[in-house]
């Protein structure tokens, strides 16, 4: 699918996790274009380091996998200076909370079982 130059990506990272994989359709179905991502440190250094994510680009990752290399990429992430947004999907009792406060207001929890409904009104929101 050929791209605007203002027409956002969703990078799903991880894509193994049962969320996120029940939830691409709907993006897809949506006219926004999704890349699955399976290596999230891969995606770290392919994506990050030749500063291909921009700021109007979303980032899906299920923290309910427990992957330390997703906990490496949101903490790169996070500290960059055009980042873009930043979807962390989590049950009730993951590691990271609603009272945890991050570096960055583009960042949002969305809690397990989440509709694909609530992703796209939470991604349209901080578009």
């Amino acid at each position: 699918m050929p791209l605007t130059a203002a027409q956002p990506v969703i990078y799903m990272i991880d894509c193994q996790s049962a969320a996120l994989a029940s939830m691409c359709p709907l993006l897809e179905a949506s006219g926004r274009p999704v890349l699955k991502i399976d290596d999230a440190d891969s995606f770290t250094h392919d994506v990050l380091s030749h500063r291909t994510i921009r700021s109007c680009d979303a980032m899906i990752l299920d923290f309910d996998g427990g992957q330390p290399a997703v906990f490496r990429l949101l903490n790169l992430v996070m500290h960059e200076r055009d980042r873009p947004r930043i979807v962390l999907m989590a049950s009730a009792g993951a590691t990271v909370g609603d009272d945890d406060s991050f570096p960055q207001d583009r960042l949002h929890v969305l809690r397990h079982p989440a509709t694909p409904r609530q992703l796209l009104d939470l991604l349209d929101a901080d578009a």
